[in-house]
């Protein structure tokens, strides 16, 4: 009697309990990232991007080499400078600084907006 009564209190609470599984074939199996060392942010290489900025929202478009962001009213296609770790666009006046989901846009040298998507 007291064993089938503690099997119907047991039964709801178990069937309630859930396992956890972490079966992503992406994932490696076995691999610790050790805790000093943080994975290099890498900035996008393709697509466009809304960045939330300081000043409001920034759209980035990301090609093989280049980049185009819409700033003052109109895009500006800027060069790929530098890649590694962070990438730099340019084209003399405007400076897009990409490095994982953040970003900075200089004018004239002069640092104009923060931003992240």
């Amino acid at each position: 009697m007291l064993r089938t009564l503690s099997l119907l209190v047991l039964i709801p609470i178990l069937a309630s309990c859930v396992l956890l599984v972490d079966d992503d074939p992406r994932r490696p199996q076995g691999t610790i990232q050790p805790s000093n060392t943080a994975p290099a942010a890498v900035a996008p290489t393709s697509g466009s991007f809304t960045y939330v900025c300081r000043g409001g929202r920034l759209a980035v478009t990301y090609t093989a080499n280049a980049v185009t962001v819409f700033y003052d009213g109109a895009n500006r296609n800027l060069t790929q400078t530098r890649s590694n770790p962070t990438s730099i666009y340019t084209d003399g006046t405007y400076t897009w600084e990409a490095e994982g989901r953040a970003g900075r846009l200089s004018v004239r040298g002069v640092l104009a907006d923060t931003c992240n998507y």
